[in-house]
């Protein structure tokens, strides 16, 4: 019984907010006149909020600025990493033709997967190379 009551109450102030609209508008209007004088008749309350607002937006600027430049050094390393796995790569094939031999798709494969795990220590590569490919 109560779920009809409340259907019939919805329906009953729908009804009544159609016809008086404007009663609501200017309900709100004075409400948040109400609000804005309140706010403004102290100065240092709303410029302790404007200051907030402020440091707020500066953090995060700087938070944006600092993601920024991870993500260019990200990438810039990411790309340096290429290029030493494509300069590796032109390397071996050049040690392959010398001789005679030619790289297949499944040494391409793991050469790759070489390079890719041994990407910030030279030593390491050298030694998977080595014992991979015999250079």
């Amino acid at each position: 019984m109560t779920w009809i009551k409340l259907r019939s109450t919805v329906k009953k102030a729908r009804l009544w907010a159609k016809k008086f609209w404007w009663v609501i508008v200017i309900g709100l209007l004075f409400l948040c006149a109400a609000l804005f004088g309140a706010l403004t008749r102290n100065g240092a309350f709303l410029a302790g909020v404007i200051d907030l607002l402020e440091a707020k937006r500066s953090a995060h600027d700087k938070e944006m600025e600092t993601i920024t430049s991870i993500h260019n050094k990200e990438i810039s390393e990411k790309n340096a990493r290429l290029e030493m796995h494509l300069k590796r790569r032109a390397e071996l094939e050049e040690e392959y033709k010398k001789r005679g031999e030619s790289l297949e798709k499944e040494k391409e494969a793991e050469l790759k997967r070489i390079v890719d795990e041994s990407n910030n220590d030279p030593e390491k590569l050298a030694k998977e190379l080595a014992e991979d490919f015999g250079i």
